[in-house]
Order: C-alpha cells, then sequence, then structure tokens
C-alpha cells in the first residue's frame, strides 16, 4: 500500500501533467479565458477530492470522482472511440 505522502506527491505530478497539458491545448485552439478558467476550477476540486476521498459510499474504486468523469464521458462518446 502506498504511503500518504507517496500518493499525494503522485496525485500532485499528475494533475501537474494534466494542468500543463490542457494549457498547451487552450493555446493552440484559443480557447475562451472563461472556459480555461472553468477547467482549472473543476480540476482543482477533484485534485483536493482525491487527496482527501469522502467515505466510500459503495466500497468499490468506481466511486471516486475522476471514474465518475470518465464514465460520463464514456457514455457521451458512446461508440466514438
Amino acid at each position: 500500500m502506498m504511503r500518504a505522502e507517496d500518493r499525494r506527491t503522485a496525485l500532485a505530478l499528475a494533475f501537474r501533467e494534466t494542468a500543463l497539458s490542457l494549457i498547451g491545448l487552450f493555446q493552440i485552439y484559443e480557447v475562451e479565458p472563461e472556459v480555461a478558467d472553468a477547467a482549472a476550477e473543476v480540476l482543482g476540486k477533484l485534485f483536493r477530492r482525491h487527496l482527501d476521498p469522502p467515505p466510500e459510499r459503495c466500497g468499490r474504486e468506481r466511486c471516486r470522482p475522476m471514474h465518475a468523469l470518465v464514465d460520463e464521458l464514456d457514455r457521451v462518446l458512446g461508440g466514438a472511440r
């Protein structure tokens, strides 16, 4: 099992890479500042929630916020992947 500090570091690194990738995409596609701000806010909320997860409601890893986001994206994409 991963120590809490190692877990925090791994999550911070992963979210940092994600944020840097989004910055690049937003610059390339000239995304409106409001969209970039909203994305930063949501990504920050997800990061903080993953650091201090609420008690597991269903007792499975799939209850985590990031998994829920991926599930939602999969539903929207349907067979387009």
